[in-house]
């Protein structure tokens, strides 16, 4: 009795915790089963690249202020939707480790606020590494509690975001020289995740006219970006990131419909 009364009171803490750090934003999540609370967390996995992605362009293009706005918007975004993941989780031990990700991202968040120098960027690429392992490792016990074959399409689809953004995010880093020796094999290691997901996606019995259109668009659009994305290239971060924003549209899109066949 006095241990279920411990971790009641650890979690009305840890919770609190949260909402005095983070802003309360309109939730974004709206999570409604499993399927959703993955979805979500892979979510965050693509939020922590496109931050690290975000505090490099603000300060290699410290005119444009879309790129300021837009690290804060990820930020807003992953609060947010950590918030209603802890509230949703669907098992105490799923809580309980999305609490000890809530005090990972606290500590990422003020790291992501440091001065901007190529050693200080550095160790924001490994520190958000760190934090999307911690929730990599989150939706894999999420997906134990489910035994539909579709939750791994789906997480499949998801991943494949995840998988992009990172590349992305490292192609960059090596553009902007910053001084971290996991670059190359981060990038190599994203781009082959990447083909691989396209291709078990690709493969799966259960594409429709409208799955396959979408695997088509995202297949052409990688060709491209796999032929000039490379650490070799002389592509500028501002292309890049324009092409791989364009595939992320593709692929929410099709984890959107593969969401929808689950309905």
């Amino acid at each position: 009795m006095k241990k279920n009364q411990n971790l009641i009171t650890m979690r009305r803490v840890f919770v609190l915790v949260l909402f005095v750090v983070a802003p309360l934003f309109n939730s974004q999540a709206q999570i409604n089963g499993i399927d959703d609370f993955i979805i979500q967390i892979q979510e965050l996995r693509t939020l922590s690249q496109k931050m690290g992605k975000y505090y490099i362009l603000q300060n290699l293009y410290p005119s444009n202020e879309k790129y300021k706005n837009q690290a804060q918007e990820s930020m807003d975004s992953f609060n947010s939707i950590l918030v209603e993941l802890i509230e949703q989780a669907p098992s105490d031990e799923l809580q309980m480790e999305l609490q000890k990700l809530n005090l990972t991202w606290m500590y990422v968040g003020k790291v992501l606020k440091t001065k901007y120098d190529r050693a200080a960027a550095a160790k924001v690429l490994d520190k958000l590494e760190y934090l999307q392992n911690e929730a990599k490792n989150i939706g894999q016990l999420a997906m134990e509690l489910t035994k539909k074959d579709m939750a791994k399409v789906i997480l499949t689809a998801a991943e494949a975001r995840v998988m992009l953004q990172r590349m992305n995010l490292y192609f960059i880093a090596h553009r902007a020289r910053i001084l971290n020796q996991n670059i190359e094999q981060r990038f190599n290691e994203s781009m082959t995740s990447l083909k691989s997901e396209i291709q078990f996606l690709e493969s799966w019995e259960g594409n429709d006219e409208t799955t396959k259109m979408l695997l088509n668009m995202i297949k052409e659009r990688f060709r491209s970006f796999g032929k000039n994305i490379s650490l070799k290239s002389k592509v500028s971060p501002l292309m890049a990131d324009m092409v791989a924003e364009n595939m992320d549209e593709d692929f929410k899109l099709l984890v959107k419909t593969l969401k929808e066949k689950v309905q």
